[in-house]
């Protein structure tokens, strides 16, 4: 009976936190994507929580989902709730000096795929007992509530309760490969790329002021586009002669069948490794967090500093390679 008594509790928690989500996203099919869940079954959470509750929670409107009356109530409840299980989930990470454990970062797929992922062999040979859990997304998580330990983005978190820190500049110019320019010709100003086939990103739209020369050649391209929200996909589809696409310039480094594209069009953006100030007295995140700096060395690195550095080789050297 009492095991019967806690699943249920648990399992009711579970469909708090959805509600939750969806007050955070606006819409059950943005919590849904959050939660790497479906639809229907973020309705069918709702629809059981709402049983339980005896409240409607949500109304429909064009623009997604508000909360009605009750679910105000409701919000103001869990929310006391979630912040005291933070509270208490970040005195006993702090209190934790072991090097064993896990560790949850959340990071865009391209930053997990060509620089962590290549390089957590190391990691695991200095520190054995930690496990790292990879999660990518384009869209940052909420640190503060604790979805993630630690979080690698593209933007300069606004809250006053994280920390902050600056781990390089992402620097982006236009890519192909060589069967694709010597299929299509080579562009020699930005111009002449409204008549190329371009590659669209969910990141340049999540982005837009750090992206906005590349979204307005986007928007004049006589030529049908692709779009993605995966890094590794749109690696791939250049190196398979798709298109030209816009990819940072640290790629020059591992990269082949494409080559960098000099048109004096190229994109910044900063990089930020986020976490709330408690966890850092924990031994397995400060270790995480050190690992992490390492890999954005500028000395190995130089394009991850502030002021632009070309990529290696030029079209034609790399032609002629």
């Amino acid at each position: 009976m009492h095991t019967r008594q806690t699943s249920e509790s648990l399992s009711s928690w579970d469909n708090f936190r959805v509600f939750l989500e969806i007050t955070k996203a606006g819409s059950f099919s943005s919590a849904a994507k959050r939660l790497h869940s479906t639809q229907p079954t973020i309705s069918r959470r709702i629809q059981s929580l709402e049983q339980r509750l005896g409240v409607r929670l949500f109304d429909r409107v064009p623009s997604g989902v508000v909360l009605t009356a009750g679910g105000e109530k409701v919000l103001e409840t869990v929310r006391y709730v979630e912040e005291s299980l933070t509270k208490t989930e970040k005195r006993v990470l702090g209190a934790d000096q072991r090097l064993k454990g896990s560790v949850r970062i959340s990071l865009t797929d391209g930053l997990a795929n060509f620089l962590l992922m290549p390089r957590l062999s190391h990691f695991q040979e200095e520190y054995p007992n930690i496990s790292l859990e990879f999660r990518c997304s384009t869209e940052p998580v909420d640190v503060l509530s604790m979805e993630s330990d630690l979080s690698i983005q593209y933007r300069k978190p606004e809250s006053p309760d994280l920390v902050a820190v600056k781990l390089g500049t992402l620097h982006a110019v236009p890519w192909a490969s060589l069967h694709y320019l010597k299929r299509f010709g080579t562009p020699s100003t930005p111009k002449e790329l409204c008549d190329h086939r371009l590659m669209d990103h969910e990141v340049y739209h999540l982005h837009r002021r750090n992206y906005d020369t590349w979204l307005a050649l986007l928007d004049a391209a006589r030529q049908p586009r692709h779009w993605t929200n995966s890094s590794v996909a749109l690696l791939n589809a250049a190196q398979n002669g798709a298109g030209v696409t816009l990819l940072p310039t640290f790629l020059c480094s591992f990269a082949e069948g494409i080559v960098p594209l000099a048109l004096g069009l190229r994109t910044r953006c900063g990089i930020w490794l986020t976490y709330h100030p408690d966890i850092r007295r924990t031994a397995r995140i400060r270790a995480v967090i050190e690992w992490i700096k390492g890999l954005f060395d500028q000395e190995s690195w130089p394009w991850f500093r502030d002021e632009f550095n070309p990529p290696k080789l030029s079209t034609t050297e790399r032609s002629s390679t």
